[in-house]
Protein backbone atom coordinates (compact mmCIF):
# COMPACT_ATOMS: atom_id res chain seq x y z
CA UNK A 1 0.00 0.00 0.00
CA UNK A 2 2.58 2.32 0.72
CA UNK A 3 4.39 1.89 -2.60
CA UNK A 4 1.96 3.73 -4.63
CA UNK A 5 2.48 6.77 -2.32
CA UNK A 6 6.77 6.41 -2.87
CA UNK A 7 6.02 6.04 -6.39
CA UNK A 8 3.71 9.17 -6.59
CA UNK A 9 6.55 11.01 -4.52
CA UNK A 10 9.10 9.96 -6.94
CA UNK A 11 7.03 10.97 -9.66
CA UNK A 12 7.09 14.60 -8.08
CA UNK A 13 11.04 14.95 -6.44
CA UNK A 14 14.31 13.43 -8.38
CA UNK A 15 15.45 13.38 -4.49
CA UNK A 16 13.94 13.88 -0.97
CA UNK A 17 15.27 14.92 2.02
CA UNK A 18 13.26 13.98 4.53
CA UNK A 19 9.77 11.26 5.17
CA UNK A 20 7.52 10.88 7.89
CA UNK A 21 4.15 8.75 8.32
CA UNK A 22 1.77 9.26 10.78
CA UNK A 23 -0.88 6.99 11.77
CA UNK A 24 -4.80 8.43 11.96
CA UNK A 25 -4.31 9.07 15.38
CA UNK A 26 -0.69 11.45 14.93
CA UNK A 27 1.64 9.23 16.28
CA UNK A 28 4.77 8.94 13.94
CA UNK A 29 4.98 5.51 12.68
CA UNK A 30 7.97 6.53 10.50
CA UNK A 31 10.40 9.53 10.44
CA UNK A 32 14.00 9.91 8.59
CA UNK A 33 16.30 12.95 7.58
CA UNK A 34 18.87 13.36 5.21
CA UNK A 35 21.90 14.02 6.85
CA UNK A 36 24.33 16.26 4.72
CA UNK A 37 27.87 14.89 6.76
CA UNK A 38 27.80 11.32 6.57
CA UNK A 39 24.94 11.36 3.07
CA UNK A 40 22.72 9.16 4.12
CA UNK A 41 19.10 9.14 5.87
CA UNK A 42 19.25 8.64 9.38
CA UNK A 43 16.29 7.86 12.19
CA UNK A 44 15.25 11.37 14.12
CA UNK A 45 14.25 9.65 16.87
CA UNK A 46 10.81 10.57 16.82
CA UNK A 47 9.12 7.02 16.26
CA UNK A 48 6.01 6.73 19.20
CA UNK A 49 6.12 10.27 20.02
CA UNK A 50 2.67 12.26 18.95
CA UNK A 51 3.51 14.83 15.71
CA UNK A 52 2.25 17.76 17.69
CA UNK A 53 4.83 16.64 20.99
CA UNK A 54 7.96 17.00 18.10
CA UNK A 55 6.53 19.64 16.49
CA UNK A 56 5.35 22.37 18.62
CA UNK A 57 5.19 25.09 16.42
CA UNK A 58 1.77 22.74 14.89
CA UNK A 59 -1.29 22.87 15.17
CA UNK A 60 -4.26 20.29 14.15
CA UNK A 61 -5.70 22.71 12.27
CA UNK A 62 -2.38 23.96 10.43
CA UNK A 63 -0.44 20.63 10.33
CA UNK A 64 -0.23 19.18 6.70
CA UNK A 65 -0.54 15.73 7.93
CA UNK A 66 -4.28 16.59 10.23
CA UNK A 67 -5.43 18.17 6.50
CA UNK A 68 -4.64 15.77 4.71
CA UNK A 69 -6.28 13.28 6.95
CA UNK A 70 -9.84 15.20 7.15
CA UNK A 71 -10.01 15.75 3.65
CA UNK A 72 -8.80 12.60 2.27
CA UNK A 73 -6.45 14.50 -0.53
CA UNK A 74 -3.15 15.07 -0.96
CA UNK A 75 -1.31 18.46 -0.32
CA UNK A 76 1.57 18.83 -3.26
CA UNK A 77 4.83 21.06 -3.05
CA UNK A 78 3.43 23.17 0.66
CA UNK A 79 6.17 25.95 1.98
CA UNK A 80 6.52 25.07 5.81
CA UNK A 81 8.44 26.64 8.38
CA UNK A 82 8.54 23.69 11.23
CA UNK A 83 10.37 23.69 14.77
CA UNK A 84 11.15 20.99 16.44
CA UNK A 85 10.73 20.41 20.39
CA UNK A 86 14.65 21.22 20.57
CA UNK A 87 13.80 24.34 19.47
CA UNK A 88 15.40 23.89 15.62
CA UNK A 89 13.58 25.64 12.90
CA UNK A 90 13.54 24.22 9.40
CA UNK A 91 12.12 25.53 6.03
CA UNK A 92 10.78 22.80 4.04
CA UNK A 93 8.77 22.43 0.49
CA UNK A 94 6.14 19.32 1.61
CA UNK A 95 4.31 16.95 -0.30
CA UNK A 96 1.28 15.02 2.04
CA UNK A 97 -0.43 12.28 0.89
CA UNK A 98 -3.28 10.53 2.99
CA UNK A 99 -3.09 6.22 3.45
CA UNK A 100 -6.04 4.76 2.89
CA UNK A 101 -7.05 1.22 3.51
CA UNK A 102 -10.61 -0.14 2.04
CA UNK A 103 -11.39 3.86 1.49
CA UNK A 104 -10.15 4.92 4.98
CA UNK A 105 -7.91 7.37 5.79
CA UNK A 106 -5.13 5.53 8.28
CA UNK A 107 -2.83 8.01 7.96
CA UNK A 108 -0.41 10.70 6.52
CA UNK A 109 2.74 10.22 4.68
CA UNK A 110 4.64 13.42 3.76
CA UNK A 111 8.27 14.09 1.90
CA UNK A 112 9.84 17.07 2.17
CA UNK A 113 12.94 19.20 0.34
CA UNK A 114 14.92 20.83 3.06
CA UNK A 115 15.88 24.16 1.73
CA UNK A 116 17.42 25.45 5.38
CA UNK A 117 17.68 24.77 8.80
CA UNK A 118 18.74 26.89 12.01
CA UNK A 119 18.75 29.98 9.19
CA UNK A 120 21.71 28.18 7.38
CA UNK A 121 21.03 26.46 3.70
CA UNK A 122 21.67 22.67 3.38
CA UNK A 123 22.37 20.87 0.32
CA UNK A 124 22.89 17.87 -0.97
CA UNK A 125 24.50 16.34 -3.89
CA UNK A 126 23.03 14.55 -6.39
CA UNK A 127 23.64 11.13 -6.58
CA UNK A 128 22.84 11.56 -10.09
CA UNK A 129 25.67 14.33 -10.53
CA UNK A 130 28.23 12.07 -8.41
CA UNK A 131 28.32 9.66 -10.83
CA UNK A 132 28.00 11.43 -13.97
CA UNK A 133 31.38 12.16 -15.92
CA UNK A 134 30.85 15.30 -17.27
CA UNK A 135 29.65 16.47 -13.91
CA UNK A 136 26.58 18.30 -15.39
CA UNK A 137 23.83 20.39 -13.27
CA UNK A 138 20.51 18.42 -12.23
CA UNK A 139 17.38 19.06 -10.74
CA UNK A 140 18.47 19.73 -7.32
CA UNK A 141 21.33 22.14 -8.87
CA UNK A 142 17.57 24.36 -9.30
CA UNK A 143 17.69 26.40 -6.39
CA UNK A 144 13.85 27.21 -5.57
CA UNK A 145 10.57 27.61 -3.62
CA UNK A 146 8.67 29.53 -6.20
CA UNK A 147 6.09 28.05 -7.00
CA UNK A 148 5.85 28.19 -10.84
CA UNK A 149 9.38 27.30 -10.48
CA UNK A 150 8.73 23.97 -8.73
CA UNK A 151 6.10 23.66 -11.19
CA UNK A 152 8.32 24.18 -13.90
CA UNK A 153 10.90 21.71 -12.41
CA UNK A 154 8.45 18.62 -12.27
CA UNK A 155 7.85 19.75 -16.01
CA UNK A 156 11.41 19.10 -16.66
CA UNK A 157 11.00 15.69 -14.86
CA UNK A 158 8.49 14.86 -17.29
CA UNK A 159 9.53 16.54 -20.95
CA UNK A 160 13.58 14.88 -20.11
CA UNK A 161 12.29 11.77 -20.77
CA UNK A 162 11.07 12.32 -24.53
CA UNK A 163 13.49 13.78 -27.29
CA UNK A 164 10.99 16.26 -28.83
CA UNK A 165 13.47 19.72 -28.59
CA UNK A 166 13.05 22.10 -26.10
CA UNK A 167 12.97 25.91 -26.11
CA UNK A 168 14.51 27.89 -22.95
CA UNK A 169 12.90 31.31 -23.24
CA UNK A 170 14.74 33.58 -20.53
CA UNK A 171 16.96 37.29 -20.11
CA UNK A 172 20.34 36.79 -19.27
CA UNK A 173 21.62 35.48 -16.44
CA UNK A 174 18.22 33.72 -15.74
CA UNK A 175 19.98 29.95 -15.85
CA UNK A 176 18.99 28.82 -19.04
CA UNK A 177 22.07 25.81 -19.63
CA UNK A 178 21.61 25.04 -16.13
CA UNK A 179 18.16 24.31 -17.20
CA UNK A 180 19.23 22.69 -20.53
CA UNK A 181 21.92 20.25 -18.67
CA UNK A 182 19.40 18.82 -15.90
CA UNK A 183 16.81 17.70 -18.59
CA UNK A 184 19.97 16.50 -20.38
CA UNK A 185 21.06 14.84 -16.91
CA UNK A 186 17.27 13.55 -16.24
CA UNK A 187 16.81 11.99 -20.02
CA UNK A 188 17.83 8.63 -21.68
CA UNK A 189 21.06 9.75 -22.90
CA UNK A 190 22.65 11.35 -19.93
CA UNK A 191 25.33 8.68 -20.74
CA UNK A 192 26.14 10.31 -23.73
CA UNK A 193 27.31 13.92 -24.73
CA UNK A 194 26.39 17.38 -23.90
CA UNK A 195 27.42 19.90 -25.68
CA UNK A 196 26.99 23.89 -25.29
CA UNK A 197 27.50 26.11 -28.09
CA UNK A 198 26.70 30.14 -27.50
CA UNK A 199 26.04 31.14 -31.22
CA UNK A 200 26.50 34.97 -30.04
CA UNK A 201 30.30 33.55 -29.13
CA UNK A 202 31.33 32.62 -32.96
CA UNK A 203 31.16 34.91 -35.92
CA UNK A 204 28.93 34.09 -38.45
CA UNK A 205 31.55 33.36 -41.52
CA UNK A 206 32.12 30.32 -38.88
CA UNK A 207 29.15 29.06 -37.27
CA UNK A 208 28.20 26.81 -40.23
CA UNK A 209 31.62 24.92 -40.11
CA UNK A 210 31.30 24.92 -36.13
CA UNK A 211 28.00 23.22 -36.65
CA UNK A 212 28.53 20.87 -39.53
CA UNK A 213 32.29 20.47 -39.80
CA UNK A 214 34.51 20.72 -42.79
CA UNK A 215 35.59 18.71 -45.44
CA UNK A 216 39.58 18.08 -46.43
CA UNK A 217 40.34 20.40 -49.24
CA UNK A 218 37.07 22.27 -49.22
CA UNK A 219 38.76 25.54 -48.57
CA UNK A 220 42.83 26.54 -48.60
CA UNK A 221 44.23 24.78 -45.50
CA UNK A 222 40.90 22.26 -44.41
CA UNK A 223 40.65 19.15 -42.70
CA UNK A 224 38.28 16.94 -42.28
CA UNK A 225 36.92 18.14 -38.93
CA UNK A 226 33.56 16.87 -37.21
CA UNK A 227 31.42 19.63 -36.54
CA UNK A 228 28.79 19.97 -33.27
CA UNK A 229 26.42 17.78 -34.81
CA UNK A 230 28.82 15.03 -35.16
CA UNK A 231 30.65 15.44 -31.32
CA UNK A 232 26.87 15.40 -29.97
CA UNK A 233 25.81 12.24 -31.62
CA UNK A 234 23.63 10.25 -29.60
CA UNK A 235 23.72 12.84 -26.92
CA UNK A 236 22.39 16.81 -26.52
CA UNK A 237 23.43 19.78 -28.59
CA UNK A 238 22.44 23.01 -26.57
CA UNK A 239 22.29 26.11 -29.11
CA UNK A 240 22.28 29.43 -26.86
CA UNK A 241 21.38 33.01 -28.01
CA UNK A 242 19.49 31.38 -30.80
CA UNK A 243 18.82 34.95 -31.51
CA UNK A 244 22.22 35.82 -33.05
CA UNK A 245 22.37 33.14 -35.52
CA UNK A 246 22.06 34.07 -39.47
CA UNK A 247 19.43 33.44 -41.11
CA UNK A 248 21.09 31.45 -43.37
CA UNK A 249 22.77 29.19 -41.34
CA UNK A 250 18.98 28.82 -39.81
CA UNK A 251 17.77 27.43 -43.20
CA UNK A 252 20.75 25.26 -42.96
CA UNK A 253 19.62 24.09 -39.71
CA UNK A 254 16.52 23.30 -40.05
CA UNK A 255 17.36 21.29 -43.01
CA UNK A 256 19.47 19.38 -40.89
CA UNK A 257 17.11 18.97 -38.36
CA UNK A 258 13.92 17.95 -40.17
CA UNK A 259 16.45 15.56 -42.57
CA UNK A 260 18.21 14.57 -39.36
CA UNK A 261 21.47 14.37 -41.42
CA UNK A 262 24.19 16.83 -42.32
CA UNK A 263 26.99 17.61 -44.60
CA UNK A 264 29.91 18.78 -44.18
CA UNK A 265 31.12 22.74 -45.46
CA UNK A 266 32.81 21.99 -49.12
CA UNK A 267 31.75 17.82 -48.40
CA UNK A 268 29.60 15.30 -50.95
CA UNK A 269 29.14 12.61 -48.07
CA UNK A 270 25.49 12.90 -46.09
CA UNK A 271 25.79 12.01 -42.17
CA UNK A 272 23.21 10.68 -40.61
CA UNK A 273 22.83 12.39 -37.02
CA UNK A 274 21.02 11.22 -33.70
CA UNK A 275 21.08 15.02 -31.61
CA UNK A 276 18.36 16.22 -29.31
CA UNK A 277 18.32 20.21 -29.41
CA UNK A 278 17.71 22.08 -26.74
CA UNK A 279 17.74 25.93 -27.90
CA UNK A 280 17.48 29.05 -26.03
CA UNK A 281 16.67 32.82 -26.31
CA UNK A 282 17.32 35.71 -24.54
CA UNK A 283 14.64 37.77 -25.95
CA UNK A 284 10.51 36.97 -26.68
CA UNK A 285 10.31 34.25 -30.20
CA UNK A 286 7.56 36.28 -31.51
CA UNK A 287 9.08 39.87 -31.42
CA UNK A 288 12.15 38.14 -33.34
CA UNK A 289 10.63 36.61 -35.96
CA UNK A 290 8.13 39.49 -35.80
CA UNK A 291 11.95 41.45 -37.21
CA UNK A 292 13.11 38.57 -39.04
CA UNK A 293 15.51 37.69 -36.44
CA UNK A 294 14.66 34.18 -36.23
CA UNK A 295 12.74 32.18 -39.49
CA UNK A 296 9.07 30.93 -38.13
CA UNK A 297 9.14 27.58 -39.51
CA UNK A 298 12.91 27.28 -37.59
CA UNK A 299 10.74 28.61 -34.31
CA UNK A 300 7.83 26.05 -34.30
CA UNK A 301 10.41 23.03 -35.51
CA UNK A 302 12.96 23.88 -32.49
CA UNK A 303 9.79 25.05 -29.97
CA UNK A 304 7.63 22.01 -29.62
CA UNK A 305 8.25 22.10 -25.96
CA UNK A 306 8.53 25.78 -24.78
CA UNK A 307 9.84 26.56 -21.21
CA UNK A 308 9.80 30.49 -20.03
CA UNK A 309 11.98 30.95 -16.78
CA UNK A 310 10.91 33.30 -14.60
CA UNK A 311 13.21 36.63 -13.57
CA UNK A 312 14.81 36.96 -10.74
CA UNK A 313 12.35 40.31 -9.84
CA UNK A 314 9.18 37.86 -10.15
CA UNK A 315 10.63 35.21 -7.66
CA UNK A 316 11.13 37.35 -4.99
CA UNK A 317 11.03 34.82 -2.36
CA UNK A 318 13.82 33.34 -4.43
CA UNK A 319 16.45 36.15 -3.50
CA UNK A 320 17.10 34.90 -0.18
CA UNK A 321 17.14 31.27 -0.58
CA UNK A 322 19.82 31.90 -3.67
CA UNK A 323 22.14 34.31 -1.87
CA UNK A 324 22.53 31.66 1.07
CA UNK A 325 23.28 28.97 -1.91
CA UNK A 326 25.85 31.35 -2.95
CA UNK A 327 26.75 32.27 0.85
CA UNK A 328 27.76 28.21 1.08
CA UNK A 329 29.66 27.92 -1.92
CA UNK A 330 31.67 31.01 -1.56
CA UNK A 331 32.34 30.05 1.62
CA UNK A 332 33.79 26.69 0.69
CA UNK A 333 35.70 28.48 -2.05
CA UNK A 334 37.49 30.78 -0.33
CA UNK A 335 37.72 29.57 2.89
CA UNK A 336 36.00 31.94 4.79
CA UNK A 337 33.06 32.07 7.12
CA UNK A 338 30.52 34.48 6.58
CA UNK A 339 27.16 33.34 8.73
CA UNK A 340 24.76 35.67 6.85
CA UNK A 341 23.56 38.42 5.55
CA UNK A 342 22.29 41.88 7.40
CA UNK A 343 18.74 42.25 8.01
CA UNK A 344 19.21 45.68 6.24
CA UNK A 345 21.12 44.19 3.79
CA UNK A 346 18.41 41.49 3.35
CA UNK A 347 15.79 44.12 2.52
CA UNK A 348 18.13 45.75 0.12
CA UNK A 349 18.36 42.43 -2.18
CA UNK A 350 14.69 41.59 -2.11
CA UNK A 351 13.62 45.13 -2.91
CA UNK A 352 16.21 45.22 -6.00
CA UNK A 353 14.92 44.94 -9.27
CA UNK A 354 17.91 42.63 -10.49
CA UNK A 355 18.38 43.22 -14.42
CA UNK A 356 21.54 40.80 -14.49
CA UNK A 357 19.23 37.96 -12.44
CA UNK A 358 20.46 35.29 -10.53
CA UNK A 359 23.65 36.08 -12.33
CA UNK A 360 24.10 39.29 -11.01
CA UNK A 361 23.04 37.86 -7.80
CA UNK A 362 25.88 35.55 -7.69
CA UNK A 363 28.19 39.06 -8.87
CA UNK A 364 26.63 40.62 -5.70
CA UNK A 365 27.83 38.11 -3.05
CA UNK A 366 31.23 37.37 -4.74
CA UNK A 367 31.83 40.99 -4.62
CA UNK A 368 30.67 41.28 -0.78
CA UNK A 369 32.95 38.26 -0.28
CA UNK A 370 36.06 39.63 -1.52
CA UNK A 371 35.32 43.50 0.67
CA UNK A 372 33.70 42.11 3.55
CA UNK A 373 35.65 42.91 6.77
CA UNK A 374 32.91 41.20 9.47
CA UNK A 375 31.08 37.84 9.59
CA UNK A 376 27.84 38.91 8.33
CA UNK A 377 27.35 40.91 5.08
CA UNK A 378 26.77 44.14 5.27
CA UNK A 379 25.03 47.07 3.39
CA UNK A 380 28.68 48.42 2.43
CA UNK A 381 29.62 45.62 1.14
CA UNK A 382 27.15 45.10 -1.97
CA UNK A 383 27.89 46.68 -4.74
CA UNK A 384 26.88 50.50 -4.90
CA UNK A 385 24.76 50.39 -8.05
CA UNK A 386 22.29 47.75 -6.02
CA UNK A 387 22.04 50.44 -3.08
CA UNK A 388 21.81 53.14 -5.32
CA UNK A 389 19.44 51.74 -7.62
CA UNK A 390 16.65 54.68 -8.10
CA UNK A 391 18.59 58.10 -7.79
CA UNK A 392 22.35 57.10 -8.16
CA UNK A 393 24.51 59.20 -5.79
CA UNK A 394 24.07 63.18 -7.02
CA UNK A 395 22.26 65.09 -5.08
CA UNK A 396 19.29 66.80 -5.60
CA UNK A 397 20.67 69.81 -5.52
CA UNK A 398 23.09 69.32 -8.41
CA UNK A 399 20.20 67.22 -10.84
CA UNK A 400 17.25 68.83 -12.66
CA UNK A 401 14.49 68.66 -10.59
CA UNK A 402 11.56 66.85 -11.57
CA UNK A 403 8.69 69.64 -12.52
CA UNK A 404 6.11 66.66 -12.14
CA UNK A 405 7.52 65.70 -8.30
CA UNK A 406 6.16 68.02 -5.77
CA UNK A 407 8.90 69.86 -3.13
CA UNK A 408 7.91 66.92 -0.22
CA UNK A 409 8.05 64.02 -2.19
CA UNK A 410 11.74 65.83 -3.09
CA UNK A 411 12.16 65.73 0.26
CA UNK A 412 11.44 62.16 1.13
CA UNK A 413 13.30 60.66 -1.68
CA UNK A 414 16.44 62.86 -0.75
CA UNK A 415 15.75 61.80 3.28
CA UNK A 416 15.66 58.09 1.74
CA UNK A 417 18.86 57.91 0.20
CA UNK A 418 20.39 59.93 3.00
CA UNK A 419 19.62 56.81 5.53
CA UNK A 420 20.30 54.67 2.54
CA UNK A 421 23.76 55.81 2.56
CA UNK A 422 24.46 56.30 6.29
CA UNK A 423 23.58 52.77 6.57
CA UNK A 424 25.77 51.63 4.19
CA UNK A 425 28.39 52.61 6.08
CA UNK A 426 27.02 51.56 9.69
CA UNK A 427 27.40 48.70 11.28
CA UNK A 428 23.77 48.43 13.09
CA UNK A 429 20.96 51.02 13.87
CA UNK A 430 22.16 52.05 16.92
CA UNK A 431 25.64 53.50 14.66
CA UNK A 432 23.71 55.25 11.74
CA UNK A 433 21.33 57.05 14.20
CA UNK A 434 24.45 58.51 16.10
CA UNK A 435 25.84 59.80 12.52
CA UNK A 436 22.79 61.07 11.35
CA UNK A 437 22.14 62.64 14.76
CA UNK A 438 18.64 61.50 15.55
CA UNK A 439 17.44 58.05 18.55
CA UNK A 440 17.81 54.53 17.22
CA UNK A 441 13.91 55.01 17.59
CA UNK A 442 13.19 57.54 15.47
CA UNK A 443 15.51 56.01 12.46
CA UNK A 444 13.60 52.43 12.84
CA UNK A 445 10.60 54.49 12.25
CA UNK A 446 12.06 56.32 9.03
CA UNK A 447 13.38 52.80 7.99
CA UNK A 448 10.16 51.15 8.36
CA UNK A 449 8.44 54.24 6.99
CA UNK A 450 10.43 54.08 3.70
CA UNK A 451 10.40 49.94 3.90
CA UNK A 452 14.18 49.81 3.76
Amino acid sequence: MITQYLQSISDLYDQIDALLITNKEGIIEYSVMYCHETDSFENEGFTGKHILEVYPSITRETSSHYRVMRSGKPIIGEKQTLTDKNGKSSFFVNSTFPIKYNHEVMGAIEASILASKDGKPLYRTSSKRKNAANSLYTLDDIITANAAMLEMKEKIKKISTGDSPVLLCGETGTGKELVAQAIHSHSLRAREVFISQNCSAIPTTLLESTLFGTAKGSFTGAEDRKGLFELAHNGTLFLDELNSMDIGVQAKLLKAIEEKKIRRVGGEREIPINVRIISAMNEDPFTAIQYGIIRSDLYYRLGVIQLNLLPLRERKDDILLLADWFLHKYNAQMNKNITGLYDITKNVLVEYNWPGNIRELRNAIEYAFNVATDETIMLKDIPEHILFKNTGKQSYFTQDLNPAKSLFDLVEEFERDMILSTLRQSKHIADAAKKLGISRQALQYKVDKYRL
